[in-house]
């Protein structure tokens, strides 16, 4: 195995890791749900998020990281909108601050896949570029 290609599995692997971190931000959401619909949702994004990072650690195709990209996107469209300042309490704190790192795990996520799908796929661009001058 080449230096080069060494170092890219480890960081596939190192973004497959903070996947699983963000499946274990959206367990421990998962207790505090007070709606049945939430909660279905959460489990939903634990089980996409575990899927992701089963596809890292394994595989790292472009499906893989596509997936990624657009999983990360819905999930920082759901979170910016989320009620972050809250009077007093502990409580609501901890939970700002955990949809706050959940919203910057997804944000370098999402530059993770887009740094990824650019280098691996820029050579097909040229490649039809080629095609449509033949």
């Amino acid at each position: 195995m080449s230096a080069a290609h060494r170092s890219a599995v480890i960081a596939r692997r190192g973004c497959a890791l903070v996947a699983l971190g963000s499946a274990g931000l959206h367990l421990t959401s998962l207790g505090h749900a007070t709606v049945s619909v939430s909660g279905v949702l959460l489990a939903m994004m634990v089980a996409g998020c575990v899927f992701c990072t089963r596809e890292l650690w394994v595989v790292g195709s472009l499906r893989a990281w596509l997936v990624v990209a657009l999983m990360n996107i819905a999930m920082i469209a759901l979170h910016l909108p989320a009620p972050t300042h809250h009077h007093g309490g502990s409580a609501a704190t901890d939970a700002s601050l955990a949809m706050s790192l959940a919203t910057l795990l997804a944000l370098v996520e999402v530059c993770a896949a887009a740094a990824v799908l650019y280098v691996r796929t820029r050579r097909l661009g040229a490649a039809l570029d080629d095609d449509r001058r033949h």
